[in-house]
């Protein structure tokens, strides 16, 4: 981290922070934390139903809905500037919500929420990284990456989740 870097990423996460705190009431719920897909095994069930088996709870607890719901939409999306999702991926997020909405309701407010929550994650993923430096060296976090994060958050900050 330069000094160069830290207000352009501080700037970032005030942007979200206004972002979120100026959105109607979110659900709140005990959620999962990283539900990316590779968390849980899907198996087949009783009368040709499908069963989903979560595991790994370690970032679960209270939180809102539509970050829980991101996360999978966050380990499809690209993480390049400019990225978008391609179609496959597209319909899989699809696939995600009509699932879920199957199971429970979801509110407009919680899905239009979602895409906010993506830059959140990423910062997530920067702090384990960061915690992890004393393991793995600062070269798991170099200066050129950081750079290319500061444009990819900026881009992000202002998504708006598929449907």
């Amino acid at each position: 981290m330069t000094d160069a870097l830290r207000p352009e990423f501080s700037a970032i996460a005030r942007t979200l922070e206004a972002r979120i705190a100026a959105m109607p009431a979110l659900t709140r719920v005990h959620g999962h934390g990283d539900c990316h897909g590779m968390n849980n095994f899907v198996t087949d069930g009783p009368e040709g139903t499908r069963v989903a088996s979560f595991f790994d709870f370690d970032d679960a607890g209270p939180g809102w809905l539509a970050y829980d719901l991101c996360v999978y939409l966050w380990a499809m999306h690209p993480r390049t500037v400019g990225g978008s999702l391609d179609a496959t991926s597209l319909a899989r997020w699809r696939s995600y919500l009509t699932g879920y909405r199957s199971a429970r309701p979801l509110s407009s407010v919680d899905v239009e929420a979602i895409a906010a929550f993506l830059a959140v994650r990423q910062f997530w993923l920067m702090g384990e990284h960061a915690g992890r430096i004393a393991v793995w060296g600062t070269q798991s976090m170099p200066t050129s990456w950081l750079r290319t994060q500061v444009k990819m958050l900026t881009a992000w900050a202002e998504l708006q989740t598929p449907e």
